[in-house]
C-alpha cells in the first residue's frame, strides 16, 4: 500500500505542476500532454490497488463465500473502468 500512496503523491505533485502551467499561460498542447501523463499515473495507481485487493481481500472473500464483498468489488471495477 505504501507504493500506491507514493504513486498518488507523485501524481498530486504532477497535477499541481500542470495547474501552474495553465496559470502561467503555457502552450495548451504541452498542458494536454501533461494531463494525459497524470491520467495515466492515476490509472496505474488504480490498477495497482485493484491487483492488491484481488490478491488479498477477494481471495479471502471467495474462500469464505462472501458474496457481498465480491459484488462490492465488481461494482468498484465497473466504476474504475468507465
Amino acid at each position: 500500500m505504501r507504493k500506491i500512496v507514493n504513486r498518488l503523491s507523485r501524481s498530486i505533485g504532477h497535477l499541481e505542476a500542470v495547474k501552474r502551467m495553465i496559470e502561467n499561460g503555457q502552450d495548451c498542447s504541452d498542458v494536454l500532454i501533461q494531463l494525459a501523463a497524470v491520467k495515466a499515473e492515476i490509472n496505474n495507481a488504480g490498477k495497482a490497488l485493484l491487483k492488491e485487493h484481488l490478491e488479498h481481500c477477494i481471495v479471502e472473500a471467495v474462500e469464505e463465500q462472501d458474496k457481498e464483498s465480491i459484488e462490492k468489488v465488481n461494482k468498484a471495477i465497473d466504476q474504475f473502468i468507465r
